[in-house]
């Protein structure tokens, strides 16, 4: 299917197949033009001449025959006539020798309207090729611009992924070091520890209730600090604590069995 492409330049706008209309309507005047024939009855500036010529013939040829007449006694005669026919035959002369003048007039107007003719399909082919060269420009600026936009948005894309990615590691590394420290020492997170991990506080009450069940009492204080709501004295009590928890979770000190598996059932519910 034919695709008719309109540009838009400043001031107009440029129809492709209009512009090929123009440039076929020019090219078959160029080249349909018939050749150079002279005809001078055809000539507008021939027929000027010879009006005027065999006006000032027979003007030229009464003058005669009258100047003739006077100098007979007002009688025409032969040489009067033939006085004035030379006069008028002289005329005639005259205008047979403009003729090579007018002959080259004609064909000189003929030979400047073809390259008139030829100078417009130039310029319209000019016109027609500089308009599809800025289409061109513009269409190809347009197609950058979808490319870089593209580009852009796949970059922001692969960049919010690995936010994403980074931003979910990060979460899991500190639920597994506050889960580690809640089940290890009954450590109090506070709500901003919980919110890094994912972590909500019903979770972490029920892994500190879990850690006194096997633990027994020895940290009850802790689980006090806990339900009241105060951090900093329960950071105070169980730093002990957390630092045992801590080596226990190198390896440098041994747990219960119990402790284990309510680190394994954890896990597993979340």
């Amino acid at each position: 299917m034919e695709v008719n492409r309109i540009i838009e330049v400043p001031g107009q706008t440029w129809d492709e197949r209009q512009s090929d209309a123009e440039l076929d309507a020019l090219y078959a005047a160029i080249t349909g033009r018939q050749p150079f024939r002279y005809r001078a009855q055809d000539d507008p500036l021939y027929r000027s001449y010879a009006d005027r010529y065999v006006q000032n013939g027979r003007m030229a040829m009464r003058d005669s025959v009258g100047t003739a007449a006077a100098l007979t006694g007002g009688y025409g005669s032969s040489y009067a006539q033939r006085v004035g026919q030379q006069q008028y035959d002289e005329y005639l002369r005259l205008l047979s020798e403009a003729l090579p003048e007018l002959y080259g007039m004609a064909y000189e107007q003929y030979r400047d309207e073809g390259a008139a003719l030829r100078e417009q399909y130039d310029l319209a082919h000019q016109r027609s090729a500089d308009a599809y060269s800025r289409e061109r420009d513009r269409q190809a600026d347009a197609y950058q611009r979808q490319r870089d936009a593209l580009s852009d948005e796949r970059y922001r894309s692969e960049q919010q992924a690995k936010a994403s990615q980074q931003s979910y590691r990060q979460q899991q590394d500190n639920y597994q070091k506050l889960y580690k420290l809640i089940t290890f020492s009954g450590y109090v997170p506070t709500d901003e520890e919980l919110r890094a991990a994912g972590l909500t506080r019903a979770s972490a009450e029920a892994l500190r209730k879990e850690y006194e069940r096997t633990h027994g009492g020895g940290q009850q204080s802790n689980a006090a600090a806990y339900r009241s709501g105060t951090p900093q004295q329960e950071k105070k009590e169980s730093a002990p604590v957390i630092k045992s928890a801590a080596r226990a979770a190198s390896g440098g000190g041994k747990t219960s069995g119990g402790g284990g598996a309510g680190f394994k059932n954890t896990l597993t519910q979340r």
